[in-house]
């Protein structure tokens, strides 16, 4: 009699209270210990474009138990649901939870003009993987998560470092060694600007290297450096942190000086994701 309780239906009218709390308890028991507050979610869910119309929960006898967040922008130049978040509570999985919801959410998305679905799923969560592929998703590229406890230090260089609050994401369109992750491209970045901070190494008048990170949740969103030398410019690019507990997020898993540099200075990879994604062209009417 439960399956037939359960309706799938569009979060437009959902408390994002309602959606929080939802949220917590999904990922009370998740590979990764995490509790998120309505600040956070506020913040990250608006810059990504999040969608309520088009983001989708399931209800059992009126009460959240499952949800997919949907964030709606342009990604390479097409239309894109990027899935910002998706969760069931753990006493309703293994019911087909995830599939009523994309089967909800997938002729929705493209009756609104959608072409493709992305997202983000931890590479050891093989049971969520194997679902997500079941729906029509396909593993596009691998990143590489990390964490470090920095302490503040300097080093003697030819470079000079700056800090900037005021900076412009075209200063570092030439010092890109890898494709940013869709939530870490600029447009999305864009959104919490006054968030993020600027680190910057010159060599004389030129930026060779960067970091841009969050000055609160202390996530490093994006950094490069010229010709992808991390041997040269690293050491003296992370001299301008302050002390700190940091992670850096999905970075591409081919880029093998950047990771050389990170294992260098003893970085934990503590995670790794698969990007994924699933194109609405190769869907059949």
């Amino acid at each position: 009699m439960e399956h037939f309780l359960m309706e799938v239906k569009s979060l437009e009218h959902t408390p994002i209270q309602t959606i929080l709390e939802t949220l917590n308890y999904a990922f009370s028991d998740y590979l990764i210990p995490i509790n998120f507050t309505e600040a956070y979610v506020n913040e990250r869910w608006t810059a990504s474009g999040v969608d309520y119309r088009l983001s989708f929960g399931v209800f059992d006898q009126g009460k959240l138990v499952g949800f997919i967040i949907h964030a709606i922008n342009k990604y390479d130049g097409i239309k894109v649901a990027y899935n910002a978040s998706t969760g069931i509570i753990p006493t309703h999985r293994r019911k087909g939870l995830l599939t009523q919801l994309y089967a909800k959410a997938i002729s929705a998305l493209q009756e609104n003009g959608i072409q493709k679905s992305t997202l983000e799923c931890i590479t050891k969560n093989e049971r969520a993987i194997l679902a997500y592929q079941k729906v029509g998703f396909k593993i596009d590229r691998q990143y590489h998560l990390y964490t470090f406890d920095w302490k503040k230090t300097e080093i003697k260089s030819e470079f000079e470092i700056k800090t900037n609050d005021n900076f412009s994401f075209d200063d570092f369109k030439e010092l890109q060694n890898y494709i940013p992750s869709i939530e870490n491209q600029d447009h999305f970045l864009e959104k919490y600007k006054s968030s993020l901070h600027a680190i910057s190494v010159f060599d004389e008048s030129k930026i060779v290297a960067y970091l841009l990170f969050h000055k609160t949740s202390k996530r490093i969103h994006r950094l490069g450096a010229k010709g992808n030398n991390w041997k040269t410019y690293g050491s003296i690019l992370f001299t301008g942190l302050p002390t700190g507990n940091y992670n850096i997020i999905n970075v591409a898993t081919e880029n093998k000086n950047i990771h050389s540099f990170f294992k260098t200075m003893k970085f934990d990879n503590y995670i790794d994701q698969y990007d994924m994604s699933y194109d609405f062209d190769f869907v059949q009417s």
